[in-house]
């Protein structure tokens, strides 16, 4: 694993358990106070600041790739945002046809990092 890798993982690792701390415990702090509405959305927003700083780590980590992994990499998240952005743009007009359950806008960002990460493997295989 190169320093960039290992780098990236440490932070990656902490951000990621930094998020996982501010969304569950925001609700418990969210309900033991009755907060004003401004101070209820900068709660509801908080999961944003470590899960922005992940991202901030993942761009470090894409430029300090050679050209091939770079564009693996891109080659998949343009695949991934693809899929999800035609997948919820067709799902929006079926919900808007049929009665069928309507998806938060909560779940587009994990959609796009499973996508990507699926895509990874099928992109790499025409590089190697």
């Amino acid at each position: 694993m190169t320093p960039a890798a290992k780098r990236y993982s440490f932070a990656f690792t902490g951000f990621m358990l930094a998020y996982a701390g501010v969304v569950i415990g925001v609700p418990f702090l969210d309900r033991a106070f009755d907060f004003a509405t401004p101070v209820r959305i900068g709660l509801a927003l908080l999961p944003v600041v470590p899960a922005l700083f992940a991202l901030r780590e993942f761009m470090i980590l894409l430029n300090s790739l050679d050209e091939v992994q770079r564009r693996i990499q891109l080659e998949a998240i343009l695949i991934a945002a693809a899929v999800v952005g035609f997948g919820s743009f067709a799902w929006g007009f079926v919900e808007g046809a049929v009665d069928v359950p309507r998806i938060s806008l909560i779940w587009v960002l994990p959609a796009l990092a499973a996508v990507w990460g699926a895509a990874v493997p099928f992109v790499r295989r025409r590089y190697v």
